[in-house]
């Protein structure tokens, strides 16, 4: 059995992380696999759920940066940028 991570394992989230989208998931993923022990204290809960929401808004910022980038095609055939779609 593979033993989870314990929240201090858990990377620190900033404005400056390269981790991919991916990456980003998957430790989301873990996290989540750790808030859902029934012997986690809630101190322990508590520093999850905030490193969690750090990875959130890591998540979208990244998506968001995706977005400014994407183009769609209006109806006249040209590329604009997606917030203008």
């Amino acid at each position: 059995m593979q033993k989870r991570p314990e929240i201090g394992d858990i990377k620190q989230t900033d404005a400056q992380d390269e981790r991919s989208l991916e990456e980003l998931f998957a430790e989301a993923e873990e996290l989540i696999g750790h808030m859902e022990e029934p012997e986690l204290s809630l101190e322990e809960a508590f520093a999850a759920y905030e490193q969690g929401m750090k990875i959130i808004r890591a998540c979208n910022s990244r998506i968001d940066l995706v977005e400014q980038k994407m183009l769609v095609m209006n109806e006249e055939g040209d590329l604009v940028p997606f917030e203008d779609h």
